[in-house]
């Protein structure tokens, strides 16, 4: 049964994939609309059980499979090999030969192309084609078979709509007014913004083209139109997010299109030979090695099922754990205040702007008596600690450290620390105490682990501790961006953020026993006892699974997944998938546990718009946010006193030397730990 289905999806998804869809029945419904000519349906069929066949044969494993745009290559040689001619001895013969081609060239240019994060899009099918296409002028037998595509049953529209249509439906090879809108009703269900940017780039393509040939009507009659399309919903949606500004890109990348339509074209009509997607895959891979090589930062890192999911899911990151920005964790312990920020009046300034400095206050004052001397200030000799994981790159600790008011101005950044982080980050501190350095180049050190004594070397007025994180190891190296984890002002847990200029922040105290909590491992098994106005309704089970791809996750019995991680500086829920559960209100309430000790803290969290609201708010928020991102913003203030977690929703209680949630409540809805 298991194979089956296996099968069943291998036939499947490569129709849903050449609509960049990843749903089974989406792909039963293509596979169904293309029967609206026989030929092409009868031959795409053909093609992919004979790819798969090679695949068997060869050993290619069925995950590589699975992927879907293996098979869809060789797909879409079938169905262009079925458009031209009959299903006939001679031209399963070809498509026996073609797919399989088409298989290994899809399997060699994804191994080639993986490494600059390149898709292969439909490059191996419009490479094949044009061979096969060549070849097929030299089979006359062939010539028999052509099939007459006239002949199919079609409804009439206004040109202005049926040039649409028939584009659509022509990534099908079914250019037909029933077949496209079969099509776009089919993809309107799964994704409103495929289906605007669908529109957007058909009809600007071809106001493009009109300006350049002098006829609007000869534009909407251009056979290779779908080009405009494939290109604007891959660059505003697909593999880049659906914002503004990739809105704009799609548009400079539907008139290259154009262009490459026409120039294309006329080098291939010579061996008449169609153009096909070749215009589609040239732009669209142009763009992402380029985007790709500057580090752009609006690519879509996961690609989900819909354009409105990656957004979702981009923007809940975004703004729940600001993704797009390095962080690092404060080089301190105890209460420090914010002397020097980014860009700031004095030495923080071009390509250095991006660093911080701290110093040690007393009743508003950074020294004792009248600070005459270096030791009077109260962050001299001050521990420093690892703002971050990593080894040690380059190090300096030989400079006397100053009187007060006297600078060196040859060796700027005095004793220095370079640290390179497990996730690549360079980050420098410096002005720190002669000899003080506990550490030497090449070892390895935790975060928070103490590694010096902060000083008054280098060019520095006062102690004080100045951090960057900067572009290269070496010292003097450019500045980059970047904000602290996780620090407190005024009882409030401020996360991800910069502090502003004079605030007194104070570092964080991991506390090991709230995050033993929340140490869950496969199979931990949770089971509450469900009360509706305090009268027992029901028993549930919460369980620790993981996916395929290494991703923990909670299910109860229904199959909902509320997926999680545990950073060792904070437990968070992250994803959910499906529909109403304890589960579900789960996240709302608890949506992350701070490891944080000592004081009763609020915070701050964002959480996914499809948790809180109605489906067709939900709709109408991801639209509006593919224009101003902060629309997704549904912030809740959270309140925390490492027993309990407290907000407008609710309620989640824990238990000393218990794992995991002890009681749940909101509204009238209470569950008890069954222990």
């Amino acid at each position: 049964m298991n194979e089956l289905k296996l099968i069943m999806n291998n036939i499947l998804k490569p129709y849903s994939s050449i609509l960049f869809l990843n749903n089974k029945y989406a792909g039963l419904f293509l596979l169904l609309v293309t029967f609206i000519n026989p030929s092409v349906a009868i031959s795409g069929i053909i093609s992919i059980v004979f790819a798969i066949l090679f695949a068997e044969i060869i050993g290619l494993k069925e995950a590589f499979l699975a992927q879907g745009f293996y098979v869809y290559n060789s797909l879409l040689v079938g169905m262009g090999i079925g458009f031209i001619f009959m299903p006939s001895f001679l031209s399963v013969l070809l498509i026996a030969i073609a797919s399989s081609l088409t298989l290994m060239l899809s399997f060699m240019l994804n191994r080639l192309f993986v490494g600059y994060k390149i898709p292969i899009l439909s490059l191996p099918f419009s490479i094949v084609t044009i061979f096969v296409y060549l070849a097929s002028l030299k089979y006359s037998n062939l010539l028999s078979s052509l099939v007459n595509n006239a002949n199919i049953y079609d409804i009439d529209l206004p040109l202005i709509i049926s040039a649409f249509l028939k584009s659509f439906g022509t990534i099908f090879f079914l250019p037909n007014n029933i077949a496209g809108l079969m099509m776009i009703l089919l993809v309107l269900y799964f994704s409103r913004i495929t289906v605007v940017m669908a529109l957007v780039g058909f009809y600007f393509g071809v106001y493009i083209h009109s300006i350049l040939i002098g006829s609007f009507t000869l534009a909407l009659y251009d056979p290779y139109a779908f080009n405009y399309i494939l290109v604007a919903i891959a660059l505003c949606g697909v593999f880049l997010l659906p914002t503004l500004k990739n809105f704009l890109l799609a548009l400079i990348g539907v008139s290259i299109s154009v262009v490459l339509t026409d120039s294309i074209g006329m080098l291939f009509n010579y061996y008449a030979i169609p153009v096909f997607t070749m215009p589609f895959n040239i732009t669209v891979i142009t763009f992402i090695f380029t985007l790709s090589i500057i580090a752009y930062k609006e690519f879509n890192l996961e690609i989900k099922a819909t354009p409105e999911l990656s957004l979702s899911n981009y923007l809940s990151k975004y703004f729940r754990f600001a993704t797009t920005s390095p962080k690092i964790s404060l080089p301190f312990t105890g209460q420090w205040s914010v002397y020097q920020v980014f860009d700031d009046e004095w030495t923080h300034k071009g390509k250095y702007k991006y660093a911080y400095d701290f110093v040690k206050q007393k009743e508003n004052k950074n020294y004792k008596n009248d600070g005459l001397f270096k030791e009077d200030y109260y962050a001299y000799g001050e521990s420093v600690v690892a703002p971050v994981s990593g080894y040690i790159v380059d190090l300096r600790s030989d400079l006397v450290d100053n009187d007060i008011a006297v600078v060196d101005r040859v060796n700027n950044w005095g004793n220095y620390i370079i640290i390179k982080s497990d996730d690549g980050l360079f980050v420098e501190i410096s002005h720190l105490m002669q000899a003080s350095l506990l550490f030497h180049i090449g070892e390895y050190v935790q975060v928070n682990t103490i590694i010096a004594k902060c000083g008054n070397s280098g060019y520095s007025p006062e102690p004080h501790i100045h951090i960057q994180v900067q572009e290269l190891g070496l010292i003097g190296s450019f500045t980059r961006f970047f904000l602290f984890s996780e620090y407190i002002i005024d009882k409030t847990l401020v996360l991800n953020n910069s502090p502003k200029k004079n605030e007194s922040i104070l570092a964080t105290i991991s506390n090991k026993e709230i995050s033993s909590k929340f140490l869950f491992i496969l199979d931990d098994t949770f089971t509450y006892e469900v009360f509706e106005d305090e009268k027992s309704i029901d028993t549930v089970e919460f369980k620790v699974k993981m996916d395929e791809s290494g991703e923990f996750y909670l299910c109860d019995k229904h199959n909902n997944k509320l997926y999680f991680y545990n950073d060792l500086k904070q437990f968070y829920f992250y994803n959910y998938i499906g529909g109403s559960s304890y589960l579900k209100e789960l996240f709302i309430l608890v949506p992350r546990v701070p490891f944080v000790s000592g004081q009763k803290i609020t915070f701050t969290d964002y959480l996914p718009t499809y948790l809180v609201n109605s489906k067709l708010k939900t709709l109408l928020i991801e639209l509006i946010s593919t224009i101003k991102k902060d629309v997704y913003k549904q912030s809740c203030e959270y309140t925390f006193d490492g027993l309990r977690m407290s907000s407008k929703y609710g309620t989640v209680s824990m238990e000393h030397f218990h794992k995991g949630p002890t009681e749940i409540r909101y509204n009238n809805t209470k569950l008890r730990r069954v222990k």
